[in-house]
């Protein structure tokens, strides 16, 4: 299943630039783990469901989240709800991408939880490298989850074999703190994504 990003992207219009206005949720600060000075910036995990392990059925939809940077321990935190993997790439692992680059750094993995509906959603916590402590994550613009085979260690983000020419084929994504990545219309549905080359197109 195809669809013609870059028409949309050179046409746009109004409409679509009022609907991505609306749909993104304005990042928000709250108070920081007890004990520390500092403040974690949540952001909204928007997600891709033209992919594979989806049905395009009703009960589908596109998977959406909310992550925090927490600095005290140098970790993310969230959670997330509608995320369906395949089963042939059933693990959840975290990249940093760059969309300029299309570089990407392997983080590790999170559980996956299945049937993530409404009130019951996955929850996940990963601790970074010391290089990222303080979130200083300059280079990169997101944090983007993939999926990947059982016992695999990854050194690029998979694709799609719904759609090939998708690579990396993020299941869901967010900017990184201090990032400043516009963000696009995918050209269906509620699907939005984040670039700041125009020439990226979405992760399904």
């Amino acid at each position: 299943m195809l669809f013609n990003r870059q028409v949309w992207k050179r046409k746009g219009g109004d409409s679509g630039m009022r609907i991505l206005m609306i749909a993104l949720i304005a990042t928000l600060t709250l108070a920081g783990a007890a004990g520390s000075g500092q403040a974690q910036e949540v952001r909204e995990l928007l997600g891709s469901w033209i992919n594979d392990g989806y049905t395009f059925q009703p009960g589908d939809r596109s998977p959406r989240g909310t992550i925090a940077y927490d600095p005290a321990s140098n970790a993310f935190r969230g959670t997330y709800v509608g995320l369906k993997l395949p089963s042939e790439r059933p693990e959840l692992h975290v990249w940093l991408y760059n969309t300029q680059s299309r570089k990407a750094q392997h983080l590790g993995k999170v559980p996956h939880k299945t049937g993530t509906v409404g009130k019951s959603k996955g929850e996940f916590a990963l601790g970074l490298p010391a290089q990222f402590k303080g979130g200083k994550f300059q280079g990169w613009e997101l944090v983007a989850f993939s999926a990947e085979a059982r016992g695999a260690f990854p050194r690029v983000p998979s694709g799609s074999a719904l759609t090939k020419e998708q690579k990396p084929a993020f299941y869901l994504y967010a900017p990184l703190p201090g990032a400043s990545v516009p963000g696009i219309y995918c050209g269906h549905g509620q699907d939005f994504s984040f670039t700041s080359n125009q020439d990226h197109t979405c992760f399904d």
